[in-house]
């Protein structure tokens, strides 16, 4: 027998695919009548887990917090999930990670949230796909708040770093140890995200009196083999910069490689600063100056807002709704990558 389908109890139930997906997140907005009528083909059908029936049964909310991350392997997750879970272990919810990749499209993974009826509200991290499945999500009842997704900006709750803040403290650090030739070592110009930290780069520099040369201002789209390469022939000019600010901590390990490519040491010869803060960063030779993301504090608030959204009394210290959009403070880490600019 094939599995049933929320289209399914749709049909049975005489109401629209989206009545049963408010129904199943216990939207206030289906009538009693109609609710009882699509719990009743819900619950003869076994469509969802019995545990979770029987809470919507009772009016109940679903008891789990579902979380949408690209990658278990990709390095800021883990800090966030820690972040997630610090505040969501104190509450009755329980994490469900589901996992898409930015190669592969996440609607598949939200229609199984949606079709199973078991998450409460939904945290996304840094994806770089559509919104749209997104915005359906929450149009059907169910709150979504969005963690560093690349800084793009949607009708949704959504927590991020100061990209800009962090990118100008880290020119500005470079600047006052002297260095004028700075080069950026940028990643895609298409994520909002890059274009703050493009822009924090030039405003430090302009701020500054030091002239933008677009010809310091390198695409490596965060591919460290390109970024390696771009480096490469940028350090081989008579006017080579004594500086790089690379958009991401693997690039800026790119860019270090470059430098001893051609003989150069760091920071001796050329400076490196990078972005992020990865755990890597600290033990790399020599250690990384890096700007911080504060990870562990993004997945808090983004945990609190999310309960705040599901229902203003599970939110811890009573929070009520949600802010729109929320922007956590940078922290520039200073390691042996930086240094006085070379005569």
């Amino acid at each position: 027998m094939e599995k049933i389908t929320i289209r399914d109890i749709a049909r049975l139930a005489g109401v629209s695919k989206s009545t049963v997906s408010l129904v199943i997140n216990n939207s206030p907005r289906v009538d009693p009548a109609t609710r009882r009528r699509v719990l009743a083909v819900i619950t003869r059908h076994n469509y969802v887990p019995s545990a979770t029936a029987s809470a919507l049964a009772k009016g109940g909310r679903p008891p789990f917090i579902g979380m949408i991350v690209p990658g278990l392997t990709w390095r800021m997750v883990a800090p966030l999930n820690f972040g997630v879970a610090s505040v969501i272990e104190r509450t009755p919810y329980e994490i469900i990670l589901y996992t898409s990749t930015n190669d592969h499209d996440y609607a598949p993974v939200i229609d199984r949230m949606l079709a199973s009826g078991l998450s409460a509200g939904v945290l996304v991290i840094s994806q770089d796909q559509a919104m749209q499945p997104l915005l359906d999500l929450h149009e059907q009842g169910v709150p979504v708040v969005l963690i560093n997704t690349l800084g793009s900006h949607f009708d949704l709750p959504s927590v991020e770093a100061d990209n800009y803040e962090g990118a100008y403290g880290a020119v500005r650090h470079l600047l006052d140890l002297g260095h004028r030739r700075i080069a950026s070592l940028a990643g895609p110009m298409t994520y909002p995200c890059c274009q703050d930290r493009q822009r924090g780069y030039e405003d430090a520099l302009t701020e500054a009196g030091v002239p933008i040369d677009v010809s310091l201002t390198l695409q490596s789209g965060f591919e460290p083999p390109v970024a390696r390469e771009l480096v490469r022939e940028l350090l081989d000019r008579a006017d080579r910069p004594t500086a790089v600010f690379a958009h991401n901590d693997v690039t800026a390990y790119a860019a270090m490689e470059a430098a001893a490519d051609r003989g150069l040491r760091v920071p001796e010869d050329v400076s490196v600063a990078g972005f992020d803060d990865i755990p890597s960063s600290a033990h790399v030779k020599p250690a990384l100056t890096t700007v911080g993301q504060p990870f562990e504090a993004m997945g808090q608030q983004a945990a609190r807002m999310l309960l705040a959204a599901i229902s203003p009394e599970s939110a811890p210290g009573g929070q009520g709704q949600p802010p729109a959009r929320v922007h956590l403070p940078t922290t520039l880490v200073v390691r042996d990558s930086t240094g006085p600019a070379p005569a």
